[in-house]
């Protein structure tokens, strides 16, 4: 499957399926969810030259950013801060 058909997968999942109870861990906010076939408009870097991230409408993401990574399949970022045990 290409990374746009991904995303569109994403997406549309998102609204409709919860989070596998086999994730752990926590954003790590290097923002590489939020370059995924193009830059997000709501991301910034902490500071130049940092690999930290900002969303600046964080509390009121959609769901497709809050919920990601919903699937062990669905984490196609790394190092990405959520495993699937």
């Amino acid at each position: 499957m290409n990374h746009l058909s991904e995303k569109l997968k994403r997406a549309a999942t998102s609204l409709v399926l919860e989070v596998d109870e086999k994730r752990v861990g926590e954003c790590k906010n290097c923002g590489n969810c939020c370059m995924f076939l193009y830059k997000c408009p709501f991301l910034r870097f902490e500071n130049h030259g940092s690999h930290k991230t900002v969303c600046l409408i964080h509390k009121v993401r959609p769901p497709m950013c809050r919920k990601y990574p919903r699937t062990k399949d669905e984490q196609i970022h790394q190092p990405c801060g959520y495993q699937f045990l």
